[in-house]
């Protein structure tokens, strides 16, 4: 019987557990004493070794993966082996499986984009604490920008973090909330439903 990762995962949710899998390869059986581990490869080298257990069958392998370390994994394209070991004075090592798994982004990860992003919308909203207020973006600080500026840089942020999101293989994405000003005779925050023109109320 043959059960491979492959056959099992194609999209992995960096943050969440991958697994438990079952593996079985009919050249490295568990009963003739082969081992298993599986090997995630990163930008910088390893970014999984991971030795799988006994499953619950004769010749079967069980693999899991935990959240601590798929949170770390950045979103994309990751390659793996699965590599199979034997027993003896000089052990000979195989590669059972190769392939690839496509690593969604992780929503719990604020990337730097993020934060600036949430801080220029505080800034326009009106509630930025001070530290948000006197943060320096591209050279300029925030306070002393004027309105048209901010929205300016809020788009670019926006496009930025979505930019991120998209090639992270997320599904979802970061969206443009309405802001009205106090010249508006709104609340200088998140104005939910129809737009007022300016001077209306």
């Amino acid at each position: 019987m043959v059960s491979t990762l492959f056959d099992q995962v194609s999209k992995v949710q960096a943050g969440e557990t991958l697994g438990p899998l079952s593996l079985e390869y009919t050249d490295y059986p568990r009963s003739a004493s082969w081992t298993l581990k599986c090997i995630v490869f990163g930008e910088a080298g390893k970014d999984a070794d991971v030795a799988c257990t006994n499953g619950t069958g004769t010749n079967d392998f069980s693999l899991t993966i935990p959240a601590a370390t798929t949170a770390l994994w950045r979103g994309g394209k990751k390659s793996y082996i699965i590599e199979a070991t034997g027993t003896g004075t000089t052990p000979l090592v195989y590669v059972a499986e190769r392939g690839a798994l496509t690593v969604l982004w992780n929503p719990r990860v604020t990337t730097a984009e993020m934060t600036i992003l949430a801080s220029i919308r505080a800034v326009i909203a009106g509630y930025a604490v001070d530290g948000q207020r006197t943060i320096v973006i591209d050279g300029i600080q925030l306070q002393y920008m004027d309105s048209r500026q901010l929205v300016e840089l809020e788009a670019k942020y926006l496009s930025l973090v979505n930019a991120q999101i998209g090639k992270a293989g997320g599904n979802g994405g970061v969206y443009r909330i309405q802001i009205h000003t106090p010249q508006d005779n709104c609340y200088a925050a998140p104005c939910y439903g129809p737009t007022l023109p300016n001077g209306g109320s």
